[in-house]
């Protein structure tokens, strides 16, 4: 049986790994492992970016509470409250997974 040649601008070409232009079943059975760790990465990525904008943010509405009235801040206490608990709960949760998946 003859091996079916890609064309050029194929889907599959990332797959070939050792470049002769044939995807072997081989190299096809790396592809789900590839996609499972792009999209790891990706969530990873996406876990990171969360944390970094909630302290980010945390940041900015306490730098922001320096330049406002009293009454203002008395308001807002409540609801400052909630911001940082649940920011600490966010960003905790995400250093905690990130810790606990590198001990695997």
């Amino acid at each position: 049986m003859t091996q079916k040649k890609l064309q050029k601008k194929s889907v599959f070409n990332e797959y070939d790994e050792d470049g002769d232009g044939v995807v072997s079943d081989e190299e096809l059975s790396h592809v789900k492992e590839i996609k499972e760790t792009e999209s790891k990465l990706r969530k990873q990525i996406a876990q990171l970016r969360m944390a970094r904008y909630t302290l980010i943010g945390m940041g900015v509405f306490t730098a922001a509470m320096f330049f406002m009235p009293i009454e203002k801040i008395n308001a807002l206490s409540d609801i400052s409250n909630l911001l940082y608990i649940s920011g600490a709960g966010i960003v905790g949760t995400y250093m905690g997974t990130t810790a606990w998946m590198a001990r695997k």
